[in-house]
């Protein structure tokens, strides 16, 4: 068997301005007036989450409420300093962005996404997700009308590591190792899906981003389904 683990977010699909818009959506709503954009929080969200630290476990992170509850003193001190409200509104709004920020009206799958996941399935390519993501991916992509296409959905924060940390790695492959022929990661990320997979012992290709240290990078899946069902390239 030949396995593809694939990064989600940027990859598969992708919630325009990600967090920052997700606050900054929520305010608009409550301000209207306010017109506020995702500029004005991304500041303070450039550290915090758990992915910010994949070289920490966080297994005391137990469930989907404790994984949230511990981002809300992030979301409510963003909300406070990036759209100057007072501290009862930057907690209520903060208690928002679970729902907000997993709502699929939100998110959009890529246009390549669907044809490519068939494509390599038809070559002979079984899917598996392995994304930094929220405790609720699984449903996610569920509602995305993704799910039909993977093996399994392994989100970091149900994990308790966040890739490029080995044991992520090491978690998602545990129950095809040993049937594998050959397993290839996926993602936009340099540093948490191609040095994070090669650095666990697995093959990586990048994708919708390039780097200097990359040899083989895509600007899209056409082009990378092109490269995984050329024969050349099939071992």
């Amino acid at each position: 068997m030949r396995y593809i683990l694939w990064d989600f977010d940027n990859t598969l699909a992708h919630r325009p301005g990600l967090w920052s818009q997700c606050l900054a959506d929520l305010v608009n709503v409550l301000y209207p007036s306010q017109l506020a954009v995702k500029e004005h929080f991304s500041p303070y969200l450039s550290s915090g989450f758990p992915w910010h630290s994949p070289e920490l476990s966080h297994h005391h992170l137990v469930s989907s409420d404790v994984w949230w509850n511990s981002l809300l003193p992030l979301f409510q001190q963003a909300l406070k300093k990036g759209a100057d409200i007072n501290v009862k509104d930057s907690q209520l709004l903060a208690q928002r962005v679970r729902f907000e920020y997993t709502n699929p009206e939100r998110w959009e799958v890529f246009s390549d996404t669907h044809n490519a996941l068939e494509t390599l399935s038809n070559a002979g390519w079984d899917h598996i997700i392995l994304s930094n993501h929220v405790p609720e991916l699984e449903a996610l992509v569920e509602a995305l009308g993704l799910a039909k296409h993977f093996k399994a959905i392994h989100t970091s924060a149900l994990l308790g590591y966040e890739k490029p940390h080995a044991n992520a790695f090491s978690s998602a492959v545990e129950d095809i190792r040993f049937n594998a022929e050959r397993i290839v990661m996926v993602g936009d990320s340099f540093a948490a899906d191609y040095v994070g997979a090669i650095s666990a012992g697995l093959e990586a290709l990048l994708v919708r981003n390039t780097h200097p240290d990359c040899p083989n990078a895509f600007p899209d899946l056409a082009k990378l389904t092109n490269f995984l069902t050329n024969p050349s390239n099939i071992s």
